[in-house]
């Protein structure tokens, strides 16, 4: 997910020698001075809280934490968001807490895809709470909606500003809308739903993709808006309408198209010329969550083989590297130092998945190392609201992505790698314990076959 354009993020450098470091220093004291003097002030101010301070310190000396358990790390991260919630009334999410700015208003893009996370919560807690918090969002995004069926890019300012549709940030309220529908049966969300399905459909490009300008991008067509085509088949599995299984299909088979024979997608970056023109570990992991899901729906078999395809080739990466960079040319090569650890939180799931579907313990090791990353840059005991629980932008904070601030989708993806860990760990364990053979050679047999009926 892109920031908003006036919170474009600083480069960050390896600081290993004085010129970089004082590349790094530069960039920050610019940034410093776009800021009005009042923010400038209270920037200051909470730059001095000893949690703010403590997290400084450690990404600069690169300290990460030890990992605790990931139920634990869960329910930080679940506490965080509800934080980020009641920040904005109980109705949006916030978009995220800010070293700089603090907390961000209400983002209605990410406040849509939190909705099901919410309801996953609810039913491994058993507690109505966020049952409940993910209907209030789902009826604020209902309340927001554009006279048109989008729904609207960047942060909500109030009903006064000018609102801009964007075609992928009205497929995730749609995810968000058709949960809700599934778990109250209530028809305002199925209507709102379609409402935004069919103009998705209504400014769909003839090739499948979406074209639209955006506030939040420089680029007018994106190949994550696989995710934007999953919505269209969810709400097709709801009303059974041709024309959302069409569309879908549609945009599917051209994501499909932008891949090359390497595992990378075209047409896949925010930018084409800034320092955010190669794409992230975020938005290559939403082309592969949006194909899963899609074969998932429909059993479109090509759909997975390209989500598996990528995810190969980042296992590789990782397997050598030990380490996920947070962008990657196309030759995937990369020379950032930060980690995106939305990204990180977001390939853990699809590895997950993907050693659901095909027992290939590869992906699930990967996944496990993968969680525990994110898990050490996370602060469980901070005393500051904002980062106890939160998921950073970048490791280290200074980094390129979302520089100096906790974002909502980053703690999203987080949850849901979480609750998926802790659910194939309960089958994994239980396996075990009734003598399976779980050898490396056994299930290395057992994956293939599996890949060669499921891809």
């Amino acid at each position: 997910m892109p920031m908003p354009s006036w919170r474009h993020v600083l480069p960050v450098h390896k600081l290993s020698s004085i010129e970089d470091q004082r590349r790094t220093m530069g960039s920050t004291l610019e940034k410093l001075r776009q800021l009005p003097f009042v923010t400038l002030a209270r920037a200051g101010a909470r730059l001095l809280h000893p949690s703010v301070a403590c997290v400084l310190l450690r990404d600069k000396l690169n300290w990460r934490s030890r990992p605790h358990s990931s139920r634990r790390h869960l329910d930080a991260t679940m506490e965080w968001i509800c934080r980020a919630h009641e920040q904005c009334g109980g109705k949006g999410v916030s978009l995220g807490f800010s070293l700089l700015r603090g907390w961000f208003p209400p983002y209605p893009e990410t406040t849509g895809y939190i909705i099901p996370t919410l309801f996953d919560y609810a039913k491994l807690t058993g507690k109505d709470e966020y049952r409940n918090r993910a209907i209030r969002m789902a009826d604020w995004e209902i309340e927001i909606q554009l006279p048109t069926g989008a729904v609207m890019g960047s942060i909500f300012r109030g009903p006064d500003h000018e609102a801009k549709p964007v075609a992928f940030n009205t497929g995730q309220v749609i995810l968000g809308w058709t949960r809700a529908y599934i778990e109250t049966t209530r028809e305002q969300y199925l209507d709102a739903a379609r409402r935004a399905g069919d103009w998705l459909i209504s400014v769909q490009s003839p090739d499948g993709s979406w074209r639209l300008p955006s506030a939040e991008t420089e680029t007018l067509v994106h190949a994550y808006d696989a995710r934007t085509g999953w919505s269209l088949l969810e709400l097709h599995a709801l009303t059974r309408a041709d024309r959302y299984l069409k569309a879908a299909r549609l945009n599917l088979d051209w994501t499909v198209a932008q891949q090359q024979e390497n595992g990378w997608f075209r047409n896949n970056a925010f930018f084409s010329e800034s320092g955010w023109n190669l794409p992230l570990t975020h938005t290559i992991a939403y082309v592969m969550e949006g194909l899963v899901e899609s074969w998932r729906l429909i059993g479109a078999k090509h759909y997975l083989r390209a989500s598996h395809k990528t995810a190969e080739k980042l296992l590789r990466i990782f397997e050598l590297r030990k380490f996920m960079a947070g962008e990657f040319d196309d030759s995937w090569k990369s020379a950032a130092t930060y980690s995106c650890l939305t990204g990180n939180a977001q390939i853990a799931g699809v590895w997950l998945r993907l050693f659901e579907i095909t027992r290939d313990t590869r992906f699930l090791s990967a996944a496990l190392k993968l969680n525990d990353y994110v898990k050490s840059s996370q602060q469980l005991r901070a005393l500051h609201p904002g980062i106890r629980g939160g998921i950073k932008g970048s490791q280290p904070i200074s980094g390129h992505y979302t520089s100096y601030t906790y974002v909502n989708w980053g703690a999203k993806f987080m949850a849901d790698t979480l609750m998926l860990e802790d659910k194939i760990m309960a089958k994994f364990e239980a396996a075990v314990s009734r003598g399976e053979h779980l050898g490396p050679g056994d299930l290395h047999e057992k994956a293939q076959a599996a890949i060669r009926t499921e891809i």
